[in-house]
């Protein structure tokens, strides 16, 4: 039973993390590049869950925008973090995908701290 509810948590924390990183990612390009950009950004990106792949995500965007895409999951990065009250301090070569796992780790850890 307690193995159920771990895995309940895990999927909770998942879900929730998942949906504000694409809430992220929609009001960060609709700053952006505004309303009727961000629509045709995600109709050719083409995903059916914007934040439940970030490696895809960003596959998707890097082929779509190339090196603009840089500057975009940058912008998204930096909204996420301060969504999540976090310091952002780029380190190296930016990688959507480290700064995402980092985020997801932290917002787990809070969700756990919280219950």
């Amino acid at each position: 039973m307690v193995d159920n509810s771990i895995d309940r948590v895990v999927a909770e924390n998942n879900n929730g993390f998942e949906a504000l990183l694409e809430d992220t990612i929609m009001s960060s390009i609709r700053d952006l590049l505004g309303e009727s950009s961000m629509r045709a950004i995600l109709f050719h990106l083409n995903l059916e869950r914007l934040a439940g792949d970030t490696q895809m995500f960003d596959k998707k965007l890097r082929e779509l925008l190339n090196a603009p895409a840089t500057i975009i999951e940058e912008i998204i990065v930096k909204d996420l973090f301060r969504r999540l009250d976090l310091l952002y301090l780029p380190r190296g070569a930016f990688d959507f995908q480290r700064y995402t796992a980092a985020a997801r780790e932290f917002y787990s850890s809070q969700r756990r701290r919280a219950a």
